[in-house]
């Protein structure tokens, strides 16, 4: 199978799953231009971030640019998907929310000077941390709504019943659902649904993946689970669709 020249598709990307490998092998795939962000287009400058997870500057895009794009990537709920690119084919990756949860701890202890000195237990407490990177996040990519009027998914949102079906609910819609654990198998899934790649896909290829011996305790690994047992579930849930597909 191979994808049509005027197909758009936007890449869910959830902060610590594996996305910025996914990202790197879209760019191989497709020309710069092609997918949002374009550092030549959409970035003000190289330290331009905000580009890759702004909602209001996603949808600001004008009918010119977006009509450039056929990939949409970054930081975003799932909602934004038929705002900017109604009938986009959508692809994610979600992770196991423990293992997920300590490589964001990771991210921060590396890449924060406030937090060179501190163990991830700490780190996983600072609320900031906690609320817009951490708590139930992956339930809150999936269950946002333009009525909650958030400029970006890090924000602190409470995630309820309500929320959680909601999230398994647009989960279900995804068109090519991957995980973590089975990243290559989720490679092989797009590459054949959509012909990309043909001259073969790079399996040693990996970005940002997490090098320190840094590590917690079982006992810590247990809070996190309890803390995240909506996220826990959809992980499950994501389990299950993907097996019945």
């Amino acid at each position: 199978m191979s994808a049509s020249p005027s197909q758009q598709f936007f890449f869910i990307h959830v902060m610590k799953t594996a996305g910025t490998t996914f990202v790197r092998r879209l760019q191989q795939e497709f020309a710069p231009a092609a997918i949002y962000p374009a550092r030549s287009v959409d970035w003000t400058d190289e330290h331009d971030y905000d580009v890759y997870i702004n909602i209001p500057r996603l949808l600001a895009l004008t009918p010119e640019r977006r009509a450039e794009i056929r990939v949409f990537t970054g930081h975003f709920p799932y909602m934004v998907c038929d705002l900017v690119a109604p009938g986009c084919t959508t692809l994610s990756v979600l992770r196991e929310p423990v293992a997920r949860t300590v490589s964001v701890l990771k991210h921060f202890k590396r890449v924060e000077a406030r937090f060179h000195d501190r163990p991830l237990e700490a780190i996983y407490e600072d609320r900031q941390i906690f609320r817009f990177f951490v708590e139930n996040h992956q339930t809150k990519v999936f269950s946002l709504v333009p009525s909650d009027n958030e400029v970006a998914i890090n924000c602190g949102l409470t995630t309820d019943d309500e929320r959680y079906e909601r999230a398994r609910a647009s989960l279900a819609e995804v068109d090519v659902l991957g995980l973590t654990e089975e990243y290559d198998r989720f490679v092989d899934e797009t590459q054949r649904r959509f012909g990309w790649w043909p001259g073969g896909v790079d399996r040693d290829l990996r970005t940002n993946v997490s090098t320190e011996a840094w590590d917690v305790e079982p006992s810590f690994r247990a809070r996190i689970a309890a803390d995240n047992a909506y996220d826990v579930a959809l992980y499950q849930y994501a389990r299950e669709l993907i097996r019945s597909r």
